[in-house]
């Protein structure tokens, strides 16, 4: 874990075509740092790459700085085949940029370091407090009971650690009022966040996404007959690799399936439990990825329904206070992935009958976000003033706010609006692009030109905001 952010290592330099938009990435070194350039329709950007995000079994992505902001690069390594591709996310897209951008969410699994969204920082590695909560008291009393021991918390508690960066489910969902950093190793991670899964009827995952350990270790046999006692910890110590791996597992398994139980089901030469019974599947949401199945199937092969109907379902409930308000959030997530026109109006359905007390700047932004699509443009307006009002430093609020007042015909009031986001965001290039929008469609030549200029100031060699 304490690998999972760092410096650009030995990877290989590399070029691939991207399908979607025709672009050409090249990765190369210079002077001793990786560089990513994107060639697209006679245009380029070339930039050095700050940071790469993850341990390298699967693959790596990696970030650019800009301003002290950070991007995701469209470039990532995969591992398995020793080759560049595009980051997950930027597959589809018709324009290839360096546009992603980073925000906390993204880095709670990756970086170590805090990140405001409003603050510029640093970022660093995983650190031991990520599994042991805060370590001050520890440092002064070095000794047992005085920082969290993962093993020794009760079942839900312990899991938590691990499920906060092992179990992305369908979407995840913030309680009211908290961060991305605000869990602590020994409460349930519901305390802070709610996850959602899908479900079959039968109790099955359709299929295999890159980060769903827990939710697959969760249907495992092995798991739900040994009493709360098979963990990801039984398999995997975070502080160190053994010598031998295969032998290692086949210990664990055995600690339960005695040898001399298999030997009527096994040859002798068999002693590979996980290549059996824990195969490598490519994964649905990263493409040129494989990952371990992890519900240890007796035969692997028979597990997925794909023609089962599917229910989104909470991992483990929140409180009961924020049951309606969290489901309602994570069908308009699941909605706007999927662009789901049926979830979209569940969401709406959860979110209009909460009370006013509960309707919070994140609710008053989806049910907004609904009812602008839906062609309720006051209504839309009413819920994004309602949400800027809250949090005024919300970049992304002040956005939906001039979309929502350009859409009504406000054009001082969206201008306005883009401005606010734009202040509070000065590398996003979506507001800029909308406000550009705005002067064109006005044929206001000279001054959608000026935003255009405006952004290409801070970002020169922006894709998105140099093609006409």
């Amino acid at each position: 874990m304490a690998r999972s952010l760092g410096a650009p290592l030995n990877e290989p330099p590399g070029e691939f075509r991207h399908t979607a938009s025709g672009s050409t990435v090249q990765v190369f070194w210079k002077n001793g740092t990786m560089h990513h350039k994107v060639e697209e329709r006679g245009l380029s950007a070339d930039y050095p790459i700050a940071y790469a995000i993850g341990y390298g079994k699967v693959g790596r992505s990696y970030l650019i700085e800009l301003g002290g902001h950070f991007f995701q690069s469209p470039a990532a390594y995969y591992t398995a085949h020793s080759e560049w591709n595009a980051s997950p996310g930027y597959e589809s897209d018709r324009v290839l940029d360096f546009s992603r951008s980073i925000t906390a969410d993204c880095l709670s699994c990756h970086a170590g370091a805090v990140m405001p969204e409003s603050q510029q920082t640093t970022l660093s590695s995983i650190s031991c407090d990520r599994c042991h909560g805060p370590g001050e008291n520890h440092r002064q009393h070095p000794y047992p009971g005085t920082i969290v021991n993962p093993a020794k918390l009760p079942v839900r508690e312990r899991d938590s650690i691990c499920e906060q960066c092992h179990l992305e489910g369908a979407t995840v969902v913030l309680n009211p009022d908290k961060y991305w950093w605000d869990f602590r190793p020994g409460e349930a991670l519901e305390e802070v966040e709610t996850h959602y899964v899908y479900r079959t009827q039968q109790n099955q995952q359709l299929s295999i996404a890159a980060v769903s350990q827990a939710e697959q270790l969760a249907l495992s046999a092995c798991l739900r007959g040994s009493g709360g006692k098979l963990w990801c910890g039984t398999c995997h110590d975070p502080h160190g690799e053994p010598a031998n791996r295969k032998e290692e597992m086949r210990q664990i398994c055995e600690s339960c399936h005695p040898a001399a139980q298999l030997v009527s089901t096994h040859n002798s030469n068999q002693h590979d439990c996980v290549a059996c019974h824990m195969p490598k599947r490519q994964a649905v949401d990263v493409a040129h990825a494989a990952i371990t199945d992890h519900r240890i199937a007796k035969r692997p092969k028979s597990l997925v329904n794909a023609n089962a109907g599917t229910f989104l379902v909470a991992w483990h409930d929140p409180k009961a206070e924020f049951a309606q308000r969290d489901l309602g959030l994570a069908f308009f997530n699941t909605a706007r992935q999927y662009r789901s026109t049926n979830d979209f109006q569940r969401a709406l359905n959860f979110l209009s009958k909460l009370p006013t007390a509960q309707d919070d700047a994140e609710v008053s932004a989806a049910k907004g976000y609904i009812l602008l699509g839906s062609g309720k443009t006051r209504d839309a307006l009413e819920c994004f003033e309602r949400c800027v009002r809250a949090s005024p430093k919300s970049a992304e609020f002040w956005l939906d706010l001039g979309v929502a007042e350009d859409a009504s015909g406000n054009v001082p009031a969206a201008i306005d609006s883009f401005r606010r986001s734009i202040e509070n965001a000065p590398y996003d290039y979506r507001p800029y692009k909308a406000l550009a929008s705005l002067y064109e469609r006005a044929n206001q030549r000279e001054q959608n030109q000026s935003v255009v200029n405006e952004f290409l100031k801070l970002v020169p060699q922006s894709i998105l905001m140099r093609l006409p």
